[in-house]
């Protein structure tokens, strides 16, 4: 093991704690990440927090185009002298919050694949802005914090229950792909993380009505989730007399919790207070 470690880059880097800086050194874990993405010659990859380029470099060799984000521009200069030439990659200084996924979208008119080692600070962002944006892509693989894997895939009724999770299992096939202990990065992370592999679905997995309203729907329910249902779609801005028809015609009790319904009921009472 000591000798793959070696033909990685060496760490001469002091890694920042501002921006939730733990590079992968594992080479058995960067060979896992790559395996779960099922590359393709003609895939274009985004990776969200290049680093080093440890990720990069495997992903590299394998696809026609890898976009590396990374937002901490001296970590981006190096990698850009680094890969310098391999025409496979380009090195991107920016904010992966703010970066223009569609652009690249059309500029390859074709779904394009993540591949992260998400900072830690901004993967729940980050995951609602990726299935904000699913349309572009058909395929994320995101290395989390082991308590975000568990929220993503909890389900009703359980304390880990909440927005990401549901709207993560309306668009996505999702499943813990495998743990990752604290000693595969430098510096050793204070928690235990996981990859997770996202399959964007064709369409959602059942009708929602308005996305818009089902967002605000789960957003009232989960934001006020020690209020009854009824009164949290109240302070989530939906009038009294819609909350009461439309909960009555979903059969959902009004003292009902919102952290108890599943994405079949959210959709439900998105459907009823929808607009049209």
């Amino acid at each position: 093991m000591a000798s793959l470690h070696k033909q990685l880059p060496d760490l001469e880097f002091r890694p920042k704690k501002s921006l939730g800086q733990h590079f992968l050194r594992d080479p058995n874990i960067l060979r896992k990440i790559v395996e779960e993405a099922s590359l393709e010659p003609e895939d274009v990859v985004v990776e969200i927090g290049a680093g080093l380029g440890s990720l990069t470099e495997p992903l590299s060799r394998r696809v026609r185009k890898v976009y590396a984000l990374e937002i901490d521009s001296s970590l981006a200069d190096r990698l850009k002298e680094r890969f310098s030439g391999v025409g496979t990659v380009e090195v991107v200084w920016a904010d992966a919050l703010q970066f223009d996924f569609g652009a690249a979208h059309r500029r390859w008119k074709r779904k394009m694949k993540v591949v992260a080692n998400l900072p830690y600070e901004i993967s729940s962002p980050m995951i609602f802005r990726l299935l904000k944006e699913r349309r572009c892509f058909s395929l994320l693989v995101l290395m989390l914090q082991l308590e975000v894997a568990k929220r993503l895939t909890a389900k009703a009724g359980t304390k880990e229950y909440g927005s990401l999770g549901v709207w993560a299992q309306l668009f996505t096939d999702l499943r813990i792909a495998f743990r990752v202990k604290p000693n595969s990065f430098t510096p050793p992370p204070q928690v235990q993380s996981a990859v997770v592999r996202f399959q964007i679905l064709p369409a959602p997995r059942m009708e929602m009505g308005e996305e818009q309203t089902l967002e605000r729907v789960i957003r009232s329910a989960f934001t006020y989730r020690r209020k009854i249902l009824s009164r949290a779609l109240q302070m989530g801005g939906f009038p009294f007399l819609r909350i009461r028809e439309a909960l009555a015609a979903s059969g959902i009790p009004p003292g009902t919790r919102g952290e108890a319904l599943n994405l079949e009921e959210f959709c439900s009472l998105a459907r009823l207070l929808s607009s049209n």
